[in-house]
């Protein structure tokens, strides 16, 4: 038992000099698959502004996820804006694996390694999952300062990043990036909240001028702590 206990330590240690010896600097990624998961706690929460949701001009809008939509596209393409301007990485067109991979109702890739690895010759390839809930029952229960003198509806939302890279050479994951964010306070349920992904410019303020918090912040701040988590750790 002791010799194996004594090969599975070997073996971590390679893959975590593998994993931490991959040079991303001017190499190609495929994204392989994307998804978004939204809270039904968080949807329920922001109810109030679904007419101003079903407003907004949206791409491959199934009707029936119409928040997804909105938000979906502005956050991967924001995604890849910072992955590729602070980690020197290229990323392909969504679209790069042609009609050789399945492709989900939002026109993002939904392919396994194996596919991506036998139809692509990218080095890399990687998977994001987004997640955004609401955590406003338990924050409320925590910090019950936090809501007081606030005559109006708020939401105390949490979004958090995931990214699992490939490399060309196998489909164990040689990396997984991962960033968090919630707002300093809950935040007002009103059209604010979505500035930046309703097709308008949401421009970012130096942290000192203490600019009003909404989830384009809220996604900015998660792209920059995934950023980082890749740049300590990796």
């Amino acid at each position: 038992m002791r010799t194996k206990g004594y090969y599975l330590m070997i073996l971590f240690a390679l893959f975590s000099i593998v994993a931490n010896a991959q040079n991303i600097k001017n190499k190609q990624f495929s994204l392989i698959s994307y998804n978004m998961d939204i809270s039904k706690d968080f949807e329920a929460e922001i109810q109030a502004l679904e007419p101003f949701i079903d407003n907004i001009k949206t791409y491959n809008d199934l009707g029936n996820e119409k928040l997804k939509a909105v938000l979906i596209h502005t956050t991967y393409y924001y995604l890849k804006e910072n992955l590729e301007r602070e980690l020197e990485m290229e990323i392909l067109p969504i679209n790069t694996f042609m009609r050789s991979v399945k492709y989900d109702d939002f026109g993002y890739p939904n392919a396994n390694i194996r596919q991506a690895i036998k139809e692509g010759d990218s080095r890399f390839y990687f998977r994001v999952y987004i997640k955004l809930e609401s955590l406003t029952k338990d924050k409320r229960d925590e910090s019950p300062e936090l809501f007081e003198e606030r005559d109006y509806p708020v939401v105390y939302p949490s979004l958090s990043i995931e990214i699992t890279v490939y490399n060309n050479e196998g489909i164990i994951p040689v990396a997984k990036w991962i960033g968090a964010t919630n707002p300093r306070y809950p935040l007002a349920i009103d059209e604010y909240l979505l500035k930046g992904f309703d097709n308008t410019e949401m421009k970012i303020l130096p942290p000192e001028d203490n600019q009003t918090d909404n989830l384009y912040l809220m996604l900015d701040r998660a792209i920059h702590n995934t950023i980082q988590y890749q740049l300590n750790n990796y």
